[in-house]
């Protein structure tokens, strides 16, 4: 390990956006790593400040613009990208300005596991699965959060869909400014278990199940089992194909290649 002078002078940008991300965090402050942890929204901050310093996060949605902007006011050593799976945007965003920039950029994305079953679809984006879910429930389960879920907004939808996502004020009233209904949006902090993914889905009559392959981390299996239970249809869309320089699955293996660059 760098003696603990080196790794204070050396600025880490983290980029969080799950629970992996923030732990990953808490382990680097506690090997006196001098870090800058990124955030998305006041309520990924809510979250982190329950194990991470308050004076060590950013909150915000930061664009390509605003990277390079921050980067001459303090430039990082090395980037670490441990958004969500799906948040391809500013992980393309960020490999560009390491890049550009010479920046050693490590990504850590949660293992995906193995998802299968009878009367599970793969479908490549949103669209594709509101296209399939059309066809396959009465009553639809949207776990996918709240963002681009527009195909599901649509007429054909209306009065079908309930969607499950974080109790984050910002996001709810983003969904009851585009018309959705407020008996529609179950707002609550997963992962869940197994039978409580099922009682939900028994309480809505449920027989169509849309997720995101988040990973055991986003809580994938008990929606599968519970689904599975039910026998109900589900409709899984596939992580963003990305071509990542560095790509670790295992929180350890990314504290190790720190310790050893």
């Amino acid at each position: 390990m760098l003696p603990q002078k080196i790794l204070q002078n050396k600025l880490l940008w983290l980029f969080s956006g799950t629970s992996d991300g923030n732990q990953i965090a808490r382990e680097l402050i506690s090997r006196n790593y001098h870090l800058r942890v990124f955030v998305a929204t006041q309520y990924g901050r809510k979250v982190a400040t329950k194990i991470l310093p308050r004076e060590v996060i950013e909150t915000g949605r930061i664009n390509d613009d605003e990277i390079f902007a921050r980067a001459k006011l303090e430039s990082p050593s090395q980037v670490i990208d441990a958004t969500h799976p799906f948040a391809s945007e500013i992980s393309e965003n960020l490999m560009i300005f390491c890049r550009t920039c010479r920046v050693p950029y490590i990504r850590y994305e949660r293992p995906e596991g193995t998802v299968k079953g009878k009367n599970i679809c793969f479908v490549n984006n949103i669209e594709r699965a509101a296209e399939k879910a059309k066809t396959l429930g009465k009553n639809i389960l949207l776990t996918l959060g709240s963002k681009n879920i527009d195909p599901f907004l649509s007429h054909d939808f209306q009065g079908r869909v309930h969607i499950r996502m974080l109790p984050d004020p910002q996001l709810i009233d983003h969904l009851l400014s585009k018309g959705v209904s407020p008996d529609k949006i179950i707002a609550v902090q997963g992962p869940f278990s197994t039978s409580m993914n099922q009682a939900m889905m028994d309480d809505y009559s449920i027989d169509c199940l849309v997720t995101k392959s988040s990973g055991k981390e986003g809580g994938v299996p008990q929606k599968i089992d519970a689904a599975k239970k039910l026998r109900v249809s589900v409709v899984v869309v596939k992580r963003p194909n990305m071509n990542y320089p560095i790509l670790f699955s295992d929180k350890n293996e990314v504290i190790k290649y720190l310790n050893d660059s």
